[in-house]
């Protein structure tokens, strides 16, 4: 994967988990779709810590501030299993705050 493509990808994952209206627009827009799954599903698929691009997609400060919010992406899926409560739910719990806090500081 490209540098600038690994990049957009772990910044637009980002956004998503830090906008709680984003994520419920998409869930209105697509109520098929488990938004509470794929807020997990696309940090788990676009950040890859041992990806020769990320040296080349983040500074050190930038990789360091990923490593923390990956740590606390860890924590919550281990909470929450891969079988998260539906979107309107979700983001009433204390897991979705610290999920979503954190991308925001990120």
């Amino acid at each position: 994967m490209s540098p600038h493509l690994l990049r957009t990808q772990v910044i637009d994952a980002l956004e998503l988990i830090a906008d709680r209206e984003a994520q419920l627009r998409v869930q209105a827009q697509a109520p098929g779709i488990d938004v509470s799954l794929e807020l997990l599903l696309q940090w788990e698929d676009g950040y890859r810590p041992d990806a020769p691009a990320l040296g080349w997609a983040f500074d050190a400060a930038q990789q360091a501030t990923l490593r923390a919010f990956h740590a606390i992406f860890l924590a919550v899926r281990d909470e929450v299993g891969l079988q998260p409560p539906p979107l309107a739910r979700f983001v009433t719990t204390a897991a979705w705050r610290r999920y979503s806090d954190a991308a925001r500081t990120a």
